[in-house]
């Protein structure tokens, strides 16, 4: 049984884990082959328990928890692009590629979408490389709409990222197959 709970320091290592292996077999074929291979597993690790020592104030990070293993992150918090009519984003949303397509990520969404709205945001935007198909079939399978797009760097190459919305986060929460 999967369970779903606001992530601790100590689950930086665990994070990371599901950050790196998820970039790898999701952007395979997007990003640079040489970034992929050169992820930093314990870099990656630090850098979260950084974020979560400083974490401002609304945003927060959950774990999807499989018997004491992380197998799945989520990060929410205000939206950084106030040119856009949206109160949250949901900066990541990661799973192990072990645990894709087994209903984690609609739960990870859903709980995400009730943070979210616990902390005064009943909207939510969040981006995605435009080439990631089946991260933007499941956005879009959640009712999500797409609202934006801009440019990201990674590894050095400029990629097309587009944004998907959700202007009323109450559907999200009760999405079919979820438990309340």
């Amino acid at each position: 049984m999967v369970d779903i709970r606001h992530a601790r320091i100590e689950d930086a290592d665990g994070i990371a884990r599901v950050w790196a292996e998820s970039w790898r077999a999701a952007y395979r074929g997007i990003v640079p082959d040489d970034y992929l291979n050169t992820i930093d597993v314990a870099e990656w690790a630090e850098r979260q328990r950084r974020n979560m020592e400083n974490q401002s104030v609304g945003s927060v990070s959950l774990i999807a928890d499989d018997g004491g293993s992380t197998v799945g992150w989520a990060s929410l918090g205000p939206n950084r692009m106030t040119d856009l009519p949206y109160a949250g984003e949901l900066y990541a949303i990661y799973l192990l590629p072990s645990h894709w397509r087994r209903g984690i990520g609609r739960l990870l969404m859903t709980s995400t979408a009730r943070s979210s709205i616990e902390r005064g945001m009943d909207s939510m935007i969040l981006w995605v490389l435009s080439e990631n198909w089946p991260a933007r079939r499941f956005y879009e399978s959640m009712g999500g709409s797409l609202v934006s797009e801009h440019t990201y760097t990674i590894g050095g190459v400029s990629l097309p990222e587009v944004a998907y919305g959700w202007s009323e986060l109450g559907a999200l929460t009760t999405q079919a197959g979820v438990a309340e």
